[in-house]
């Protein structure tokens, strides 16, 4: 019973490899660079195309029109009729009595009314146009940037999980020696079942750990598609090492990040919106001057009463100024609280130049000992890989017990873990820096 359990698990396995190495024949994935990646979420990436076109309602807005600069022309028209009938009896003692008397009336006009001074409000409302238009395009880029950085980490992630995985599959394959050195001592007389049982249960172990990895690399495999916005069944092939970049300085990314990260110049907008908003208010007590022109025509028909046709046309034209003299002191709230708005605009651009600035001393400490932790793994690295070749050869010569073999394949195994995390981690840490700097396109592309 027990040998036939065996058998499954092994057919089980074998048969998985085979379908992976056809699918692997049979799906051509094109091998993706960093620079695809980010090309791909630009010209695919769902969420950016939802804030570019968001952005283009913006930029429409910016009209003079939409700020009040041009003037409004109406045009209306309009037609009545009625059947009555009619009884009437003057005092003189005539009578005039009329059935089914019809009439009718057609009326026709166009007005036109332009605001030639608002107390300079129209000006502030295309100037806020244009604010509000700067401020969708920093929004457009920070989503930009989000997007691209997401999917940087995505791929990476699957990169360190292809590194992982070739480790593994060294250590599957040193496995399988391991199991075949123990079946011939055995068989030798020279060595023990219970070596060989641990030898399968090794490698076992190591099989199960590898379809793991498989599982979690389609799955980041389908991620970076989701993030490119492209379908998630697209065969996806990276390149199978991380290189980290230059060596990043702190004041230079201090100094751009003043100068270029969207969620401060955002921020800024943010204020510089609400002092236009003041200005606005106080234009609200200046008078309003408005230019009025006007077309009217009238033609009216009656078969009964005192007018049998009537017929009217011609231009009006004139000026109204109107001057708000008091409202309740609403206008002198409005403004105490447009002017709140700007120091809470004010101390909310300090809050973020205050976070930001603590996130990049924090997020480039960590940085720079990662740095150097990868260079302590990749000597600890070669050690181990030193360590584990000897007692590979002193497992084939019969000076190492099975287990003793096992632990320094799992020191191997860790010492690569660890550096390949470390690789990753400083990758995934220049691009958060690049981004708070506002590099990461720059950088990138």
């Amino acid at each position: 019973m027990r040998s036939y359990v065996k058998f499954r698990h092994r057919l089980i396995l074998t048969l998985i490899y085979l379908l992976a190495g056809f699918s692997t024949v049979v799906t051509h994935a094109q091998m993706l660079t960093p620079d695809d990646v980010v090309r791909q979420v630009l010209e695919h990436n769902f969420s950016i195309r939802i804030v570019r076109l968001d952005e283009e309602i913006l930029r429409n807005n910016v009209t003079i029109g939409n700020a009040g600069f041009l003037p409004r022309v109406d045009a209306t028209a309009g037609t009545n009729n009625s059947i009555v009938n009619t009884r009437q009896e003057y005092l003189n003692g005539e009578k005039n009595e009329r059935d089914n008397a019809k009439s009718g009336s057609l009326n026709a006009g166009a007005a036109l009314q332009w605001t030639l001074f608002d107390g300079l409000r129209m000006f502030n409302s295309l100037a806020t146009l244009r604010k509000e238009l700067e401020a969708g395009e920093l929004r457009t880029r920070l989503q930009i940037e989000n997007s691209v950085a997401d999917a940087l980490e995505a791929y990476y992630n699957m990169v360190q999980l292809k590194q992982k995985k070739v480790v593994l599959e060294k250590a599957v394959k040193l496995g399988e020696e391991r199991r075949g050195i123990a079946q011939d001592m055995l068989m030798l007389g020279a060595g023990s079942r219970l070596s060989l049982l641990q030898a399968e249960v090794d490698l076992n172990t190591d099989k199960s750990q590898l379809l793991e990895l498989d599982n979690m690399i389609a799955t980041a495999g389908i991620a970076l598609n989701r993030s490119m916005g492209r379908e998630p069944a697209t065969p996806v092939a990276v390149k199978d090492s991380i290189l980290p970049g230059p060596v990043l300085d702190y004041q230079t990314l201090k100094t751009q990040m003043q100068r270029t990260n969207p969620t401060l110049l955002l921020s800024r907008t943010d204020l510089e919106i609400a002092q236009r908003n003041l200005d606005n208010i106080t234009g609200q007590r200046f008078p309003v001057l408005n230019f009025n022109l006007g077309y009217n025509f009238n033609d009216q028909t009656s078969e009964s009463g005192f007018l049998k046709a009537s017929r009217s046309s011609g231009l009006n034209y004139g000026f109204t100024a109107s001057l708000p003299l008091f409202d309740g002191f609403n206008l002198n709230r409005r403004r105490q609280n447009a002017r709140i708005d700007i120091e809470q605009a004010g101390v909310a651009h300090q809050n973020y130049l205050n976070a930001l600035e603590a996130e990049l001393l924090s997020t480039y400490s960590k940085y720079t000992n990662r740095l150097s932790m990868v260079l302590f793994e990749k000597e600890n690295s070669t050690t181990a890989g030193i360590n584990f070749d000897i007692a590979g050869e002193r497992l084939r010569l019969g000076e190492m017990s099975g287990l003793e073999y096992r632990e320094a394949q799992k020191n191997y195994l860790l010492a690569n873990e660890r550096l390949i995390n470390a690789q990753f981690e400083v990758r995934l840490l220049e691009i958060r820096l690049q981004q708070l700097s506002g590099s990461l396109l720059a950088t990138e592309q």
